[in-house]
Order: C-alpha cells, then sequence, then structure tokens
C-alpha cells in the first residue's frame, strides 16, 4: 500500500466536505427546492441535492420546511424550541423524543446517524408532503425518496468518503470525517433551535428567528435567520450591512456562469418597511407530550 497523505492534508479534505455539504444543502435544499428563491441549472440541482442527501428525503424535507415557515413558533411548528425545547427543536423531532441524553448521543452519532436515518428518514414526517407537490413532479426526486434508494445512497455518503479517508490518511482520515459529519448536522440542527433562540431580532414578527454572527458566518449565510424568515423567497439571506453571506455570493457566481437564473431578494425600501411593523403577540408555550 502506497505511503498515507501528510496529516495536514486533512485541512483541506475537511473544508472541501464542509463547502460541498454545505452548498448542498443551503442552495439546493433550502434557497431551491423549498422556497424557489432561485433557479439552477438542472443537472447542478440534482448533482447538489444527491450530495447532500443525509440531509433528508427531497420531498419530506421541502414540504415539512414550507409548513414551518406558514406556523413558525406558533402551535403547529413542526420544531420550534419556543413552544416544545431546545433538544426538540434541535434533533428530537427527527426521532420523536425530548430525551436530552437520547438527543445528545443521535447529535454525535454522525456516520452512524446518517446509516439509521437512511432507514428512518423516508418513512417519518411524511405529513408536510402535500406542500412539495412540485418536487414531487420530478421522477428523480420521487426516486431518491423512496426508502430503498435513500438507504443505498446514504450508505454510499457514509462509505466513500470515511473509505477515501482511511486510504488516504489512515484512522485519521476516519476520525475526521467522523467529526465534520457531527459540526455539520449541528451547525444545520442550530438553525432550527440556537436561532430561533440567541440573536437578534430587526424585524418586528411572530416568529422568533434570530440574527447571529456566529451562526451566520459558519452556516455559509443560513445563520442571518430572522432575516430568511422575514423574507422567505429571498435568494440572499445577509440583507443588512455587514451580514457576509457566503452563499449568496456563490449563487452569485453561478448567475455569472450562467448556471442559476431568477435570483430573488427584496428591495431596500421592503426591507426597511418590515422594520416598522407594529410588535404582534409573542406565542403562547406549549409543550408536546411525553
Amino acid at each position: 500500500m502506497s505511503e498515507r497523505l501528510h496529516p495536514l492534508w486533512l485541512v483541506p479534505f475537511c473544508l472541501g466536505y464542509y463547502l460541498l455539504a454545505g452548498l448542498a444543502i443551503n442552495v439546493a435544499y433550502h434557497r431551491v427546492l423549498s422556497h424557489r428563491s432561485l433557479t439552477l441549472n438542472r443537472w447542478l440541482e440534482r448533482l447538489f441535492v444527491l450530495l447532500g442527501l443525509p440531509a433528508g428525503t427531497p420531498i419530506q424535507w421541502a414540504g415539512n420546511h414550507r409548513w414551518h415557515h406558514g406556523h413558525t413558533d406558533v402551535l403547529g411548528d413542526p420544531h420550534s424550541p419556543v413552544l416544545n425545547g431546545f433538544w426538540w427543536a434541535h434533533v428530537g423531532w427527527y426521532i420523536g423524543t425530548r430525551n436530552p441524553v437520547v438527543c445528545f448521543l443521535y447529535s454525535i452519532a454522525g456516520p452512524l446517524r446518517v446509516l439509521y436515518d437512511g432507514w428512518h428518514r423516508p418513512r417519518s414526517n411524511q405529513q408536510f408532503n402535500h406542500l412539495a407537490k412540485d418536487v414531487a413532479a420530478d421522477p428523480w426526486y420521487v426516486f431518491m425518496s423512496r426508502p430503498i434508494p435513500y438507504q443505498f445512497f446514504c450508505t454510499l455518503h457514509v462509505l466513500v468518503p470515511a473509505g477515501g479517508g482511511y486510504l488516504l490518511f489512515g484512522p485519521a482520515g476516519v476520525a475526521a470525517f467522523w467529526g465534520m459529519l457531527v459540526l455539520l448536522f449541528n451547525l444545520g440542527d442550530a438553525i432550527d433551535s440556537v436561532s430561533h433562540i440567541w440573536g437578534e431580532r430587526p424585524f418586528a414578527e411572530v416568529h422568533q428567528a434570530r440574527n447571529g454572527l456566529f451562526m451566520g458566518l459558519f452556516t455559509l449565510g443560513e445563520g442571518w435567520h430572522a432575516n430568511h424568515h422575514s423574507f422567505p423567497s429571498s435568494a440572499r439571506h445577509g440583507l443588512l450591512p455587514g451580514q457576509f453571506d457566503f452563499i449568496w455570493h456563490v449563487i452569485r457566481g453561478l448567475e455569472w456562469l450562467g448556471l442559476a437564473k431568477d435570483l430573488h431578494v427584496p428591495s431596500a425600501e421592503a426591507i426597511e418597511a418590515r422594520k416598522l411593523r407594529p410588535v404582534p403577540t409573542p406565542p403562547i408555550r406549549v409543550t408536546l407530550p411525553e
């Protein structure tokens, strides 16, 4: 067997994985499939969804997310920490428990979580699929959302990078892959939990979505969450001064290359007007039965 790469090469290995996963989920799953805030070249859209597949089945993800936007932090929201606590919003709603020990173990399971989700995700939280009929109109997304193909692709999402990491770096490569999965999953989950509890609320809204510098930067722009909930059809989330939105700059680059079009962004007047709305009544806190 050939000599393994120097451990310093783990940095670009991890960074590349982090950026590819971030682009796949934040562009394709979120801004394209769920909100139609831009249009991607079809082959690129499908490639991004394939790369981000451990996030969930495309139809379920889009339908659930659309329902969340229609019931954000009010009765009916499937994952509001305001209503049902941090752990439920963070990961508990995926697996149907608010037990903090189970939720914590699931949150650090990395590749084991991907394998479990490969079986579980196509069979759970399907009640809002009717809101994603446009996604379900694509036979490829229907195929990938079925249990057996989804399990197959999720298994590949574990075997290929874990095997590649081991061949290139030995056990350190597998450990790095595990760590990156834990980081990526928890950053994504924190959008549902942390970004509805801590941060700034520049707009007067019922929802409790918030902007946070840490979340905004490390989720590549998704963490400007108050902006997103106030302007869900915007392809740009960093709408206020000083808010760097990495994904938006990638989208602009894709537009320049002819791979993206129909970018939706609110006007400065619309953003300012949103700040001047009357402050609504906060939501009533409820909890799910044990």
